[in-house]
């Protein structure tokens, strides 16, 4: 007998697709790594054509708590509703399955969108 049971099914993030309706700028509370244990904020990033594809994984910059960082131009810190104020983690783009999309928390106001847009610009050296 295994001593460390669980109930807990893991999920099979390989050939997943998501019929959730998930949008550019939405924040949403992400199991990462298949750890119910491990459940952080994250912003979708990836452009609506993909996620109205309902394409299996998104591209999202994670949130962490406030946190001052030198490099203005790698977080952006916006108001989470419920959360308090988190920061947007720009140098940590990733991707995650849509089955570990938990629920919608909130979506970024349009004067965050366009700070956020603008530092991924700078990082990824792309002209608005």
């Amino acid at each position: 007998m295994n001593p460390i049971q669980t109930d807990i099914e893991p999920k099979n993030y390989t050939l997943y697709t998501t019929e959730k309706d998930v949008k550019q700028y939405d924040i949403w509370k992400v199991e990462w790594k298949n750890n119910p244990k491990n459940i952080q904020l994250a912003v979708i990033v990836q452009t609506n054509y993909l996620n109205m594809a309902h394409h299996a994984s998104f591209v999202v910059c994670p949130m962490v708590d406030l946190y001052m960082f030198r490099f203005w131009f790698l977080r952006v810190i916006v108001p989470v509703k419920n959360y308090g104020y988190r920061e947007i983690v720009l140098d940590q783009i990733c991707t995650v399955s849509g089955q570990a999309l938990i629920e919608r928390v909130d979506i970024l106001s349009n004067d965050d969108r366009q700070k956020l847009r603008r530092n991924l610009c700078i990082i990824m050296g792309f002209t608005i």
